[in-house]
């Protein structure tokens, strides 16, 4: 599975990721008014934890950012439990009592 996720479309996946980062700038993003969640891996080398806070400050108060602690860019392979436990918390919790802001989820196990 890792070799399929590393391997196939390799070209495709570097030109989209020197796109993000060569010119694409938050103001062409279109404003998101639906409730938001970004969950983010402390330690991504994909996308560095700052554009996590910039997306965040861009999305707004309708936005709230989950940082994973000790975890990389794949948190569904990396940390599965603590990702149902943001989604789950999201998407059902929230609806009982909505909570906006910011989280550090610091679980180091999966």
């Amino acid at each position: 599975m890792w070799q399929v996720m590393c391997n196939e479309y390799r070209q495709e996946k570097k030109e989209l990721l020197e796109a993000l980062h060569k010119g694409r700038k938050m103001s062409d993003l279109p404003k998101i008014t639906q409730p938001t969640l970004i969950i983010w891996g402390e330690h991504d080398q994909v996308f560095p934890l700052e554009l996590a806070h910039i997306l965040k400050r861009h999305t707004g108060d309708n936005a709230e950012l989950v940082i994973l602690k000790n975890v990389g860019h794949a948190i569904n392979a990396e940390r599965r439990k603590e990702l149902h436990k943001c989604l789950k918390s999201f998407l059902i919790d929230s609806l009982h009592s909505p909570e906006e802001g910011n989280h550090d989820v610091g679980s180091t196990e999966d």
